[in-house]
């Protein structure tokens, strides 16, 4: 041992490992980019999603469930073409017949 080591091994340890959080202190004690960053936004991300108008979670299951309706339309609407042509088919003829009856 040398000159400057009180007391032995066991009392040593036990002084330590009274300060079990020491690591820990010192890690949040100490300014890092990160730490800062991660303050900042928690602090401040409401205001940040707002004036970025960024969009959250339920803006896009919002977002899908409008895309699907959509889709589910246009599905609909492509399945029903040849019914829809018949119909202007038969609009256009019965408007050539008024307009023939008017003359």
């Amino acid at each position: 041992m040398s000159e400057f080591a009180e007391g032995t091994l066991e009392e040593n340890q036990s002084f330590w490992g009274n300060l079990p959080d020491v690591q820990g202190y010192l890690e949040q004690k100490l300014p890092t980019m990160d730490r800062s960053l991660d303050t900042y936004f928690d602090k401040n991300m409401e205001a940040i999603i707002e004036e970025w108008g960024l969009l959250v979670e339920n803006d896009l299951l919002d977002l899908e469930r409008r895309v699907n309706r959509v889709t589910a339309d246009i599905n609909q609407l492509v399945n029903n073409k040849n019914i829809l042509n018949e119909r202007v088919t038969k609009l256009d003829a019965m408007i050539s017949d008024l307009e023939g009856k008017v003359r």
